[in-house]
């Protein structure tokens, strides 16, 4: 009866034990699906490495590129500084020369007038023939005649000891030292005009030859002192035109050239149809500003 018993739990064991497996192996097998799903879950948000080997490779390019670009811009600056440079050389050069050329015309006019034995100025009264001024110095210029006509051969040097006496003398005098070159000597001679005559028809002008005679010795603080003193002073002058155009000149020559500039353009836009018009557009040209 033993043996017979223990077979019978034995039965009775076996369907609870098969049962109890199941169940765990199902269970269990739940468990890994899951971890399964959270690990395709994982892989879903997370970059390969193929990715981000790309990424790295798209990156490096545009810095390489971002690099080029900024050593290109660099040598264009530097080669625009350098052709800036050639520039401004080449402009000293031509301003030099011209103002050799204007001294070497004004002293031939000013001989060939003496051998000729006619005064550089006319006879009645003031010349209406007046040349406007250029990017140089030695410009032809209103003088007196009348009464001064005679007897200047010894008050054109400018060294006498005193003044001469009659307004038109003294500008004459003055005048004639400067298309000589002698600019210390006609600078004294167009300030005395200025503080002995402040009221003529030929103040403004003589006031304005102390601004060229001011650029010509190089001091361009007193010749933008002088030319903005006849814009002030003499607004309707004869000379306003010139003044404009000479006080943008000397500001270019300082390095001012904003300002200078602005000056040039002023003489286009207020003194259309003028010659002083025609040489500001013409340095506008030059330096690569059209007005029309």
């Amino acid at each position: 009866m033993k043996p017979m018993r223990a077979v019978a739990v034995i039965l009775l064991v076996l369907p609870l034990a098969a049962c109890a497996s199941q169940e765990d192996f199902t269970l269990l097998h739940r468990e890994i699906t899951d971890v399964q799903r959270q690990v395709q879950q994982l892989d879903a948000k997370t970059l390969d490495k193929g990715d981000l080997d790309a990424m790295e490779q798209r990156f490096e390019k545009h810095s390489q590129s971002v690099v080029r670009s900024n050593a290109d811009l660099a040598m264009k600056v530097d080669r625009l500084q350098e052709e800036l440079e050639a520039v401004r050389a080449s402009l000293e050069v031509t301003t030099r020369r011209l103002q050799e050329l204007s001294q070497q015309l004004a002293a031939a006019q000013v001989a060939a007038g003496f051998r000729s034995g006619v005064p550089p100025v006319e006879e009645q009264g003031v010349s209406d023939q007046e040349t406007v001024p250029s990017t140089g110095e030695g410009e032809s210029e209103k003088a007196p005649g009348g009464e001064a006509a005679a007897g200047q051969a010894g008050a054109a040097t400018g060294a006498a000891a005193s003044m001469p006496e009659t307004p038109e003398a003294l500008y004459r005098a003055a005048y004639e030292d400067y298309m000589r070159g002698n600019y210390e000597l006609a600078l004294q001679g167009f300030q005395e005009y200025v503080k002995r005559y402040p009221d003529t028809d030929l103040t403004d002008n003589a006031l304005y030859w102390t601004g060229e005679c001011y650029d010509a010795l190089d001091r361009p603080d007193d010749a933008l002192a002088a030319f903005s003193a006849v814009l002030e002073k003499y607004p309707s002058s004869d000379k306003a035109a010139a003044a404009q155009l000479k006080k943008g000149l000397v500001l270019l020559k300082k390095g001012d050239r904003g300002q200078g500039v602005i000056n040039l353009q002023y003489v286009v836009y207020e003194h259309p149809g003028t010659k002083e018009a025609d040489l500001a557009r013409e340095k506008l040209g030059s330096l690569g500003i059209t007005i029309r």
